[in-house]
């Protein structure tokens, strides 16, 4: 057989792997980004979904407006509007398939083959893949506490021109660092962008998840020509089997993504379109929020102190301020895949940092996921590969 040379450019598995993993019983994952199943309002989804199907019948089986279920799009959009001050109409809001069709789906509007597209270094593993599979060239910009750095932003989009075809970012508690983007600097990224006729992707998809009950105003909220494209999802704040997120973007470039969407899957599913409308309309979603961040800031505080306990001092981390994620970094001689190798000879798993950048890489990172281990397993699984990695270093 002879396959697409789209192919070839998905060779790192790692997001793949951490997907394939979820079964393994007698692994202790701090792997996938997973949010914790316990926080899953099981309840509430299943009353949702009787109300749905008595109220709607053959209707709630049937395909939906592939712009998706209208109420739940103008449900988004008022939340949006008084979470974050944004402005968007209702014709500029879609339903995706979880935010990693919107991520496609913008690599198929933007992204032709060697095109160039602009990644935050290190970057969203799933992101990457999504528009590595368009046979985009990726181009890595640095970022430091604060953000994606301007100036080296500034000599990308000069040197490559016309060739940069978009631009992604994770801007709150981003993944895979946890870091999010001062205000400063998300001013200044969006001064920037406007002297260039570029898109910018905007992945919101923690941007709820603070731990400091303090949540950001998007790229989107300072946008004025219409470059940012925010794409949002329930995943993280709900539960991620619905695979219901969306994307907003102004009405001239909605319409080309309405034809994407359709080519891509005619439709969401209209049932579980229905049932978040449903829980959105009848339950408070602030209140899940609030709930499940609680348990995750927890999580993080347990994850931390067992860094600081089982972990030797050369190896350095920041605390995030929310989201799902720690990012640790090794001595700069040191292997993340080497020390994953002896971890999960233990049924010990990590996600190495290598995989989160776009082009180049840095070996001696590592990405802990914080959410969806309960205590016990976290403590169990820190001392084994706190200790594995003592001995590591210690070589």
């Amino acid at each position: 057989m002879r396959f697409a040379s789209r192919i070839n450019c998905l060779e790192d598995r790692s997001l793949l792997d951490a997907f394939e993993l979820i079964e393994t019983k007698d692994t202790i994952s701090f792997a996938a980004g997973f949010p914790s199943g316990e926080t899953y309002p099981l309840a509430a989804i299943e009353e949702s979904f009787v109300k749905v199907l008595r109220r709607e019948g053959a209707g709630a089986l049937s395909y939906c407006a592939t712009s998706g279920y209208s109420r739940l799009r103008e449900i988004i959009r008022e939340r949006m509007a008084l979470k974050f001050g944004t402005d968007y109409a209702l014709d500029e809001v879609i339903i995706t398939s979880g935010s990693q069709q919107a991520l496609d789906m913008s690599g198929m509007l933007f992204v032709n083959k060697g095109d160039v597209v602009l990644f935050e270094t290190p970057s969203y593993l799933g992101a990457v893949n999504a528009l590595r599979a368009h046979e985009a060239t990726l181009v890595a910009v640095p970022t430091d506490e604060e953000g994606i750095e301007i100036q080296a932003t500034r000599r990308c989009l000069e040197q490559y021109g016309d060739r940069v075809k978009m631009i992604y970012v994770n801007p709150d508690y981003q993944n895979p660092t946890g870091r999010s983007w001062s205000v400063q600097r998300r001013k200044a990224f969006i001064e920037l962008i406007k002297d260039y006729d570029v898109p910018v992707l905007e992945d919101g998809a923690y941007s709820e998840l603070s731990f400091e009950n303090q949540l950001e105003k998007p790229l989107s909220f300072y946008d004025q020509r219409g470059q940012v494209v925010y794409v949002g999802t329930f995943s993280k704040t709900f539960c991620p089997g619905l695979r219901v997120a969306w994307l907003c973007a102004r009405k001239e470039l909605m319409e080309k993504y309405l034809v994407l969407k359709n080519a891509s899957d005619l439709s969401s599913s209209t049932i579980s379109q229905m049932q978040m409308a449903y829980y959105l309309e009848h339950y408070s979603l602030d209140d899940h929020i609030e709930k499940i961040t609680k348990l995750y800031k927890h999580r993080r505080d347990l994850m931390a102190d067992c860094i600081r306990r089982e972990f030797p001092d050369s190896v350095d981390f920041q605390l995030p301020g929310g989201g799902l994620f720690i990012w640790l970094r090794l001595p700069e001689d040191k292997d993340a895949k080497e020390l994953l190798k002896r971890s999960m000879k233990e049924n010990v798993t990590f996600t190495p940092g290598s995989a989160f950048y776009p082009s180049g890489s840095k070996n001696n990172e590592l990405r802990l996921n914080f959410s969806n281990m309960n205590d016990e397993e976290t403590i169990k699984g820190m001392a084994i590969l706190g200790r594995v990695t003592r001995e590591y270093l210690a070589e």
